[in-house]
């Protein structure tokens, strides 16, 4: 069969659609149209993919072929040229010279940073619940993972200037299509100055000095293999900018639509506070727990399902290729939707419950490898990906020892679509003290 275009939607509404809520937008797509549709037929055609096969194709086996020149990460570009947007050879120096700092010996390290930040967020919780008032659910997470994530980068605490840092970053986050706004530009010259501060001090603090356990000290200290030479100013600010725009804001919006989705359904909570009393008692959790803990797990993959941060991956053809019969010419661009695809109903049966029992081994062993890519795949998967799932897991237990969670009657539960899907600022919840838990002395 020749090569042919995929179908694509008559609407005049589209484009007002694709502004007003991309993701549902995607979603009608492939419930109307199937694996591959054309959803922009110019000026550059735009094809959103559905099917693992084609994401596999597109990602791994002829990622080559796939650059990341696509609109959102040339502004991304504008914020920082670091691992996330950079290409070619730029790309492979940046990813040998960071692995290292992200190698999962050197992650455990760091669950006493995740466990000593989110005891100060229970703390706040446990006052809460005396009082019977709701906590802004959104802001604590995000709260809690910028704090957890400057310390880990930084090895510092930044006292009051994290707060400063946090509004900075959430600024150009939002601003990132605006570059040449003022307030843009303001925001980013500012958290480039502290980052610029802490790598002048730590240079000089580490002269002669052993390598740090913070990630900022392993990226100072690492040399590339085949050239010998390590990282300048430059590229480590870029690559802590990009860990605080991409790092922080990514596990905020998981967790919290985790401990919204456990407010909804009571029978996952049971589940979940039976294997932390059977595990844990009423001791903290530690790094060496998770093994243990694999309902926990479950748990965050299940919310990673439903509510993948980076809800959209794109790339742009190179070359000509086929995905299937379908005809793919250069430059046109191409979206992989983890929010689609993790709701395929050839791949996950009622796709739209919460059920994280679909992550035991026995249900997950003839799934489709790329039927699930809540980090991407492929050699551009998120380096950063086993720090969140520490992160998380850790999180989740040590609030859900402690708290019965439910929605606050006012709260407005409905993703907001900015460079991630993230839940409205305005999401809160109800937070009590689980009758269960009795803090260990």
């Amino acid at each position: 069969m020749a090569p042919q275009l995929p179908p694509s939607p008559r609407s005049s509404s589209s484009n007002r659609e694709l502004l007003r809520e991309p993701h549902n937008y995607f979603l009608a797509l492939t419930r109307q149209y199937g694996d591959v549709v054309c959803y922009r037929p110019a000026p550059e055609p735009a094809y959103l993919v559905n099917h693992p096969d084609y994401v596999g194709h597109v990602l791994v086996e002829n990622s080559r072929n796939y650059s990341k020149a696509t609109y959102i990460n040339q502004m991304f570009k504008k914020f920082t040229d670091g691992l996330l947007t950079a290409e070619g050879e730029q790309w492979s120096r940046l990813r040998r010279l960071m692995q290292p700092s992200f190698n999962k010996p050197r992650l455990v390290k760091l669950d006493e940073v995740v466990i000593s930040q989110a005891a100060h967020m229970v703390e706040r919780w446990q006052q809460a619940a005396d009082q019977g008032q709701a906590v802004y659910v959104t802001q604590e997470i995000s709260r809690l993972t910028l704090s957890i994530t400057t310390r880990a980068v930084f090895g510092v605490d930044l006292g009051e200037e994290i707060s400063q840092v946090g509004k900075e970053v959430d600024a150009s986050g939002a601003l990132l299509e605006r570059p040449n706004n003022p307030r843009f530009r303001d925001s980013l010259h500012h958290v480039e100055g502290i980052v610029q501060r802490i790598i002048t001090q730590r240079r000089q603090a580490m002269a002669g000095a052993e390598e740090a356990d913070d990630l900022l000290g392993s990226m100072m200290s690492v040399r590339d293999g085949e050239t010998g030479a390590g990282m300048d100013d430059i590229e480590l600010r870029n690559q802590v900018l990009t860990l605080l725009l991409a790092g922080y804001e990514t596990t905020a919006s998981a967790l919290t639509w985790t401990f919204y989705l456990l407010s909804q359904n009571p029978e996952a909570v049971n589940c979940l506070r039976h294997e932390l009393q059977d595990v844990l008692g009423s001791r903290t959790p530690t790094y060496a727990d998770l093994p243990n803990l694999d309902y926990t797990r479950m748990v965050f993959e299940e919310a990673l399902r439903l509510f993948s941060p980076a809800w959209v991956l794109g790339r742009v053809a190179l070359e000509d290729d086929l995905l299937g019969d379908f005809l793919v010419p250069a430059g046109t661009i191409i979206a992989i939707s983890p929010y689609t695809l993790h709701r395929n109903p050839a791949y996950w049966e009622d796709p739209e419950r919460f059920d994280p029992e679909r992550f035991t081994q026995a249900r997950s062993a003839g799934r489709h490898r790329f039927a699930y890519i809540p980090f991407g795949a492929g050699p551009r998967k998120c380096i950063g990906n086993n720090f969140a799932m520490i992160e998380a897991q850790l999180i989740i237990a040590m609030v859900m020892q402690r708290f019965d969670l439910a929605p606050a009657p006012d709260s407005e539960k409905k993703p907001e679509v900015v460079f991630v899907l993230r839940p409205n600022r305005q999401m809160k919840l109800i937070v009590s003290r689980s009758p269960g838990y009795t803090a260990s002395r």
